[in-house]
């Protein structure tokens, strides 16, 4: 398993010991690391810093990371539009990330077929690959 890093969603062993200040989604067991120091972080939404060992990995199974879609961040903006012309707009795809990886390609596979190709097993290891591998920070969750 890959080390967190600053960004990393993780989830808390005992999410009851800890405040966690959501409006949306308190019951969902899924923090962003904003930073890691000495065997402690914080994380959004929550005032506390953690310690490490009170922290785990989110398993890909579509149980424990249900709520995390994916929005692709490196986005192609080509258009050329004339004053007048209609403006498009695209919609944020809210279902599970991993089912919408079928969709998604890089070098002639779908993300699911990267994902399993490196046996990626742990949702912070599919972060770390997107982001160094395609530049890409779309996994995303309602974290407020």
């Amino acid at each position: 398993m890959e080390q967190f890093r600053k960004e990393d969603f993780i989830r808390l062993k005992n999410p009851m010991k800890y405040n966690i200040n959501r409006i949306i989604g308190a019951n969902i067991n899924i923090l962003k690391i904003l930073s890691i120091e000495n065997n402690y972080i914080k994380v959004v939404s929550c005032d506390e810093d953690i310690p490490v060992y009170e922290i785990e990995p989110i398993t890909i199974n579509g149980k424990d990371d249900f709520q995390i879609y994916y929005k692709p961040t490196n986005v192609c903006a080509s258009y050329v539009m004339n004053p007048n012309d209609y403006i498009p707009v695209s919609k944020t795809d809210y279902s599970y990330y991993y089912d919408t990886f079928k969709n998604h390609f890089y070098n002639d596979k779908n993300f699911q077929e990267l994902i399993k190709e490196r046996e990626i097993h742990y949702v912070h290891e599919v972060q770390h690959y997107l982001a160094d591998v395609l530049n890409d920070q779309g996994l995303r969750f309602d974290e407020y």
